[in-house]
């Protein structure tokens, strides 16, 4: 049951988001993951079983299962192109398969794309202190906002957001002001108080929502994005149906 290390999601400028993996023979009980990812001491370990048609998937936080972890699927599996020499892989989660390509150093990953639903929203809508221009959910409540500074000045109210029962997550986001980049961009920030993430690093889940929202507010389908994070996180996300994104990004092993 021996650990490998990940950092994901990383760029010249961004450090990314720590993951371990963990290759198993079978399933133990949830106590037992549970026990081996607060070992593990990661935001997320990611425990895979090979099966006929790939591998399955399920990734950990310190406080339980999580739904759908882009960076731990994608620490998973550079982990597993690593150690097998392959150039794919098939991950089997329970939002779904997810294929990964790759090798090295940059990866991609298709994940799915989610609608938005808008939503009618007061100013003061977690407490924030700063009006988004607009609300929508998907698995998450996403708030836009006006510039990039207000996210990068966003104060969260960790105790309102995990009393919020309908959403898995909170983001907030805008219109990136960086032109350095080749494609149009955004940034975010991601909070999962209840899952016990407070403010996540760089959450590849998230441009599910946020992606296919960005990408027909500016008319395009090849975007790029900055997580404004502790640590800093960036993708490179194509719009590939309305169904699915594919996200190209770093992959570091720890050392």
């Amino acid at each position: 049951m021996k650990a490998s290390f990940y950092n994901v999601f990383c760029s010249d400028s961004a450090r990314g988001n720590p993951c371990a993996v963990v290759e198993l023979e079978e399933w133990p009980s949830n106590e037992k993951l549970l026990l081996l990812t607060k070992e593990n001491n990661q935001p997320v370990t990611s425990f895979v079983v090979k099966s006929d048609s790939g591998c399955n998937i399920r990734c950990f936080s310190i406080e339980g299962e999580i739904g759908l972890c882009g960076h731990g699927c994608l620490g998973a599996g550079a982990a597993l192109i690593t150690k097998y020499g392959q150039n794919t892989v098939t991950l089997d989660s329970q939002y779904g398969r997810i294929e990964i390509e790759g090798g090295k150093l940059h990866y991609k990953i298709r994940l799915p794309s989610w609608p938005a639903t808008p939503l009618s929203y007061d100013e003061d809508i977690i407490g924030s202190g700063i009006a988004p221009v607009d609300v929508f959910s998907t698995r998450d409540l996403i708030l836009v906002l006006d510039s990039e500074n207000d996210v990068a000045q966003f104060e969260p109210d960790f105790e309102l957001m995990s009393s919020i029962e309908d959403f898995h997550a909170v983001i907030v986001t805008a219109q990136s002001s960086d032109d350095n980049y080749l494609n149009a961009g955004y940034v975010l920030r991601y909070f999962a108080p209840k899952i016990g993430i407070p403010e996540d690093l760089a959450t590849g889940s998230a441009q599910c929502s946020l992606a296919p929202y960005w990408c027909s507010k500016l008319g395009v389908n090849k975007i790029s994005a900055r997580q404004l994070s502790a640590s800093g996180g960036y993708f490179e996300i194509e719009q590939i149906s309305g169904s699915s994104i594919l996200i190209t990004a770093q992959v570091q092993i720890q050392h």
